[in-house]
């Protein structure tokens, strides 16, 4: 029996289901070129084949499409086999394309990381060298004094070669270790009752780590044996300068102040439960009367000086019994109390020297 001829994806049976495959196939291939030849890859231009698809989607043909002879089953069982080996062939092309690109995306995205940690790392070093300095506390600006030379200091152990002279050597490197069992203490006796105004004591817990007080108790009073607990402070993790609160002690005209004889540190516990401490510097001061502040400018002294120079000379032209003009020379007088200037210490450099000060204990 003679079969007609039939074209690649017409008629019934295998042969549609060619047909069907063979435009499936013809579209797969068009996506695989189409993601070939996006910028960065290949050129725009093609090197299709002949009756590769165009743009649109349609099937060009190289010539004429003539009918072929098919006489035998044989025949299109070879072009169904032939379709689907092409299916597989495509369709496999194509997942090694997406993983190729899967890869270089992950590639991208790892290098996007690794330079934003860099980044990261090059701004932390930058703003660790702008990072700005302290200033170094000035204590004649606030009108104090050190009083720490009136005092002899004691501990109750250290180790050798960090003791009470590296304690008070004014280089940080330095420090008191102690070598015995809590709480570590360190005494100070004064020679003479102080008003003490600041206490100062330097940690630094990025060097000395475990051996950092956590607890610090600060007792006072007359002697070693009569003393009473004044503050305790809880600190964590602390570095630099330490500022002991004072304020409300209750010594001094203003209250601010702490009157005593002795002055006792007890360190009662270290980070991480560490055994012994470091202590790397103590400072202990109290008000200087003789400091030239705002309480005690010599500027003012001279323009006041000068003012009731003035108000004397103007009363002696004034009758004795001409109470009206004393009243308004005494209210002249107080308005100008109110409105006067208040001269910030250095002002008009005027400074008393020091062997005009009244000379103390040192």
């Amino acid at each position: 029996m003679r079969m007609e001829p039939q074209e690649p994806g017409s008629g019934s049976g295998n042969g549609g289901s060619a047909g069907r495959n063979y435009a499936s196939i013809r579209q797969q291939q068009e996506e695989f070129r189409r993601r070939l030849m996006r910028p960065g890859r290949l050129p725009a231009t093609s090197l299709g084949r002949s009756g590769d698809p165009d743009r649109s989607g349609s099937v060009q043909l190289a010539g004429p499409a003539e009918p072929a002879e098919l006489t035998d089953l044989s025949a299109l069982n070879s072009i169904q086999w032939t379709i689907q080996a092409e299916q597989v062939s495509g369709s496999a092309g194509e997942d090694d394309i997406e993983q190729i690109e899967e890869d270089g995306d992950d590639e991208e995205g790892h290098d996007g990381e690794e330079a934003g940690e860099e980044d990261d790392e090059e701004q932390d070093e930058e703003d660790e060298d702008i990072q700005i300095e302290e200033p170094a506390f000035d204590p004649s600006a606030v009108g104090l004094k050190e009083i720490s030379n009136l005092a002899s200091f004691t501990v109750s152990s250290y180790k050798p070669g960090c003791g009470v002279k590296e304690l008070r050597d004014d280089d940080v490197n330095q420090f008191w270790q102690s070598d015995g069992p809590q709480p570590h203490r360190l005494n100070i006796h004064f020679i003479k009752r102080v008003e003490i105004r600041a206490l100062r004591l330097y940690l630094d817990y990025e060097l000395d780590e475990s051996y950092t007080p956590t607890k610090i108790q600060i007792t006072a009073g007359f002697s070693p044996n009569l003393t009473i607990p004044f503050i305790t402070l809880e600190l964590n993790m602390p570095k630099g300068w330490i500022d002991v609160p004072i304020s409300g002690a209750g010594g001094g005209q203003d209250g601010n102040s702490l009157c005593c004889f002795f002055v006792r540190v007890v360190i009662m516990e270290n980070h991480q439960n560490g055994k012994d401490t470091h202590l790397r510097g103590i400072k202990v001061y109290a008000l200087d009367d003789t400091a030239d502040t705002a309480e005690n400018n010599p500027l003012e002294e001279i323009v006041d000086a000068i003012d009731d120079y003035h108000d004397r000379m103007e009363a002696m032209n004034i009758h004795d019994h001409d109470e009206e003009a004393f009243s308004r020379l005494a209210a002249k007088k107080r308005e100008r109390k109110e409105r006067a200037r208040k001269y910030a210490p250095g002002d008009g450099g005027l400074t008393i020297p020091d062997f005009m000060r009244e000379p103390e204990i040192r």
